[in-house]
C-alpha cells in the first residue's frame, strides 16, 4: 500500500511539473491563457499587433518558467522522499539539485541598456558579503567546474539580496567568468555586463565599456557595439571610460572598425 502511495504521488507531482510546463501564456503580458489563444483579452483590446511582444520574449519568458518550475518540483520530490524516509530516491534528487546549481543559465535577454535602477539605496549586507567572498575564492580556482560554481553563488547573491550593494559587482565577476578562457562566451558576458550597470549606474568597474568591446572586438557587431560606446561615453562613472568610449566610437562612425 505504501508503494502505491509514493507511486501516485510521483505520478502527481509529474503531472503538475508538464502542466506548468504546457502552459500557454500571452505573448504581450506574459500571463496564463487558454491554450487556443495568443493573447490575454486585456492586451487584444489595448495593443495592436505592431505593439505586441516577440515571439522570442515569450520563448525567453517560458524558459525562465520552466527553469523556476523544474527546480521547485525537483525540490518538492526531496522534501517527500526525505519524509517518507527514502534515503535511496533522496540521494538522488539531492545529486541532481546540486548538478543543477552547477550549471551556468544565461540570459536572453536584450541586449539593450534596458531598465537602469535609480533612487534605490544599496546597503552594506553582511551575508551577501559573505556569499560574494565565498564566490571569489571560487573563481580564483583554475578548474571550470569551479567557475561555474561561482557564477552560481553570484547569481545566488543577486537573488537573494537585490539591494546588497554587491549586486552589480556580482554581475560584473560574472561578465568576468564568461568572457575569460574557461568559457569564451562573449554575448553572456556582455549581457553580464550591462546587467551590472542596470543593478548598479555607480559602479566602479567600467561595466558599459567592457559591454561595448565585447561586442566590438569579440562579437564584432559594430552596430551594437556603437550603441553601446555611445551609452558608455555619455553615463560612465569615471572619466577614463568616458573618454576611451568616445575614442572608439569615433574610429566606428568613421568606418574604420578594424583599425586598433
Amino acid at each position: 500500500m505504501k508503494i502505491v502511495k509514493m507511486f501516485f504521488v510521483s505520478v502527481c507531482l509529474v503531472f503538475v511539473s508538464y502542466a506548468a510546463f504546457a502552459a500557454n501564456y500571452c505573448l504581450n503580458c506574459f500571463d496564463q491563457i487558454d491554450e487556443s489563444e495568443k493573447y490575454c483579452v486585456v492586451c487584444k483590446a489595448k495593443l495592436s499587433v505592431d505593439e505586441l511582444k516577440t515571439k522570442e520574449e515569450q520563448l525567453i519568458h517560458a524558459v525562465t518558467v520552466s527553469r523556476k518550475n523544474y527546480r521547485e518540483t525537483l525540490d518538492e520530490l526531496r522534501r517527500y522522499y526525505q519524509e517518507t524516509g527514502n534515503q535511496l530516491r533522496l540521494q538522488k534528487t539531492r545529486r541532481e539539485l546540486d548538478a543543477l546549481d552547477k550549471v551556468p543559465q544565461p540570459l536572453y535577454t536584450d541586449e539593450g541598456l534596458g531598465n537602469v535602477r535609480t533612487g534605490v539605496i544599496l546597503r552594506d549586507i553582511e551575508d551577501a558579503n559573505t556569499l560574494f567572498n565565498d564566490a571569489m575564492m571560487y573563481k580564483k580556482s583554475f578548474s571550470k567546474e569551479n567557475r561555474t560554481t561561482a557564477i552560481k553563488r553570484l547569481e545566488k547573491l543577486m537573488a537573494t539580496y537585490p539591494d546588497s550593494d554587491k549586486v552589480g559587482d556580482a554581475a560584473f565577476e560574472i561578465a568576468e567568468i564568461y568572457a575569460g578562457s574557461y568559457f569564451h562566451d562573449y554575448e553572456s558576458a556582455a549581457k553580464y555586463y550591462i546587467k551590472s550597470y542596470q543593478l548598479n549606474p555607480y559602479i566602479k568597474q567600467p561595466a558599459l565599456l567592457s559591454a561595448a568591446e565585447m561586442y566590438d572586438k569579440m562579437l564584432t557587431d559594430y552596430e551594437r557595439a556603437k550603441a553601446i560606446y555611445q551609452q558608455a561615453a555619455l553615463y560612465s562613472p569615471d572619466a577614463k571610460s568616458r573618454k576611451k568610449a568616445q575614442a572608439r566610437l569615433s574610429v566606428l562612425e568613421q568606418g574604420t572598425a578594424g583599425k586598433k
